[in-house]
């Protein structure tokens, strides 16, 4: 272990040693990063519906703007279709690279379907308050 230590300290040096630049030979891995949390999921994000089978949701802020992923078993079909029934005033937008988005018509509240292995992620993203 020493000597791999001690080889990257030599090769920073060479590599960064005539630009002025100081780096640490170590990382610290004690500091935590804010992560989002996986959570039990609501039934609502910010007024706007969740599938019943949500699972896995990730909450990535409690202020505006903020957004949720969430996993379902639907297909991405029925994800769409659900959200078209419950929010008709949502515009479904041309998919690109087999992502759909659906978006308020003023785009403060927007959705993201995408398959993802046996179901759909599902993105919700809330932009500001309609």
């Amino acid at each position: 272990m020493s000597k791999f230590l001690l080889s990257n300290t030599i090769l920073g040096a060479a590599v960064f040693g005539m630009s002025g630049l100081a780096l640490a030979d170590t990382i610290d891995t004690t500091n935590t990063i804010d992560a989002p949390t996986t959570q039990s999921c609501p039934a609502t994000f910010f007024d706007v519906s969740l599938m019943s089978n949500a699972r896995q949701c990730q909450q990535f802020d409690d202020s505006l703007p903020a957004s949720m992923v969430y996993f379902t078993k639907q297909k991405p079909d029925d994800v769409i279709a659900f959200y078209q029934n419950a929010y008709p005033q949502f515009v479904r937008k041309t998919p690109v690279n087999q992502r759909t988005m659906l978006a308020s018509t003023d785009d403060s509240i927007r959705i993201v379907v995408s398959p993802d292995n046996m179901g759909t992620q599902v993105d919700v993203l809330i932009i500001s308050k309609e």
